[in-house]
């Protein structure tokens, strides 16, 4: 592990709110306070729950190296082996993670970082990965914009010998000649706000193919999770219209679920869930409810859960046993064929911290932010299709359509424009 310093957490820190600052209901007891996620220490940096407002570098520096080692996941070689013979099973499937938080740039990846992340989906046996190129203003560097992020991404996918996608025909193009194919997604869409036709004929044109509203805060577009307070503006239901139009999936991950609800109704084409778990096995502003579930599906849509333990259970467990209890969960409620996959697996974890810990705003620990936990990786994927077709009797249409067919048709209908 990348060894810790107090001075690049000091660089890192951003302004800091103090606990009387939280916005969010809370009740103060001793060592912390209760809110809506739970018990949040003010001093216990081992604790499930963390605030980091107004701490030392040295208090974060030590927070930081305890999420840090409970992040990988570790695998029994009886594991292993399990997910090794539905790999080979499934060889010839389309496998899409169907998003990857790792374009250069973004939350601090620098070409190293995305490389390693290609390289870990190449290995993976992936077909399709989704790096995300914006999600929020200061997510990228300053001065830059998301066309920067793609530009230098582009390079990268070229020396690595992935191929950026266009066209599903892409997708199974790559698969026949045994290469990654990449496509982009953006976390938010507050930057298209000034011209949106425009912004989505040059997104589309650079490889960007899905897109979501917000980034769990409300913006001018639409209510997001963290608030659960608002569903779709004015500006959010054009570029419902103007996106669909021009080739780009509507996402409602990280929004509210009244966002996800009123997006459902407008659109005429699928729209997705591209790393949602259900708010009906754990509650969390980043989960989705069985209402805006069903919304999601009724346009044809597909949901795939996402891998951050932290959204998976009270635990932070992501094995790939408990990421199966999500999918299942949905899958009963919505059909088979409309559940996929996805990591959120952040392949510059340290560096996210330094940089991100503070950023209460984004991540707030009274709503169940910035705890300790593992992360699927796209590695997992196997894992997750052997205990699906061994354990739930997934036959192997289901266990396709789950690996990336599911998703093949919605980004069909989609994107042929």
């Amino acid at each position: 592990m990348k060894k810790l310093t107090t001075t690049t957490i000091a660089i890192a820190m951003p302004f800091c709110a103090f606990a009387h600052d939280i916005p969010h209901g809370h009740e103060h007891v001793d060592g912390g306070y209760n809110a809506q996620a739970g018990f949040v220490s003010e001093d216990d940096v081992t604790a499930p729950l963390f605030n980091p407002r107004g701490k030392s570098p040295e208090v974060l520096a030590a927070r930081i190296e305890f999420l840090a080692e409970a992040y990988d996941l570790v695998r029994t070689p009886e594991e292993q082996a399990c997910a090794d013979a539905a790999r080979e099973k499934y060889a010839d499937a389309i496998a899409i993670n169907s998003l990857m938080p790792a374009s250069v740039g973004i939350i601090d990846n620098d070409e190293e970082s995305f490389t390693r992340a290609l390289r870990r989906n190449m290995d993976a046996g992936m077909t399709l990965t989704s790096g995300s190129v914006y999600a929020f203003p200061d997510a990228i560097p300053k001065g830059q914009t998301a066309y920067d992020v793609i530009a230098n991404s582009d390079v990268i996918i070229e020396e690595v010998g992935a191929v950026k996608i266009a066209t599903t025909e892409d997708v199974r193009q790559a698969k026949l000649n045994g290469k990654l194919g990449v496509m982009y997604n953006i976390q938010g869409s507050d930057y298209v706000a000034d011209d949106m036709k425009g912004h989505a004929e040059r997104s589309y044109e650079g490889g960007v193919r899905t897109a979501n509203f917000v980034y769990n805060a409300n913006n001018m577009l639409a209510g997001g999770g963290s608030a659960q307070d608002m569903g779709l503006t004015e500006l959010g239901r054009k570029w419902v219209k103007v996106a669909q139009a021009n080739g780009i999936v509507i996402d409602v991950s990280h929004s509210s679920n009244q966002t996800a609800i009123e997006a459902a109704e407008i659109a005429t084409k699928p729209i997705i869930a591209s790393h949602s778990n259900a708010s009906g096995l754990f509650e969390t502003g980043r989960n989705i409810s069985d209402e805006a579930i069903k919304a999601v599906a009724s346009t044809g849509g597909v949901v795939c859960p996402v891998g951050a333990g932290l959204f998976l259970n009270a635990e932070g467990n992501a094995s790939p046993e408990r990421f199966v209890e999500h999918v299942v969960y949905i899958a009963d409620m919505i059909g088979r064929d409309r559940v996929c996959f996805s990591t959120d697996y952040v392949h510059n974890y340290v560096a996210f911290l330094e940089r991100d810990i503070t950023n209460v705003d984004i991540y707030p620990p009274e709503l169940g932010m910035g705890g300790p936990a593992s992360n699927i990786a796209p590695e997992n994927i196997w894992d997750i299709a052997a205990i699906l077709e061994n354990d739930h009797g997934w036959t192997e249409e289901d266990i396709r359509g789950f690996l990336g067919e599911n998703l093949m048709r919605v980004y069909e209908a989609n994107w042929a424009k």
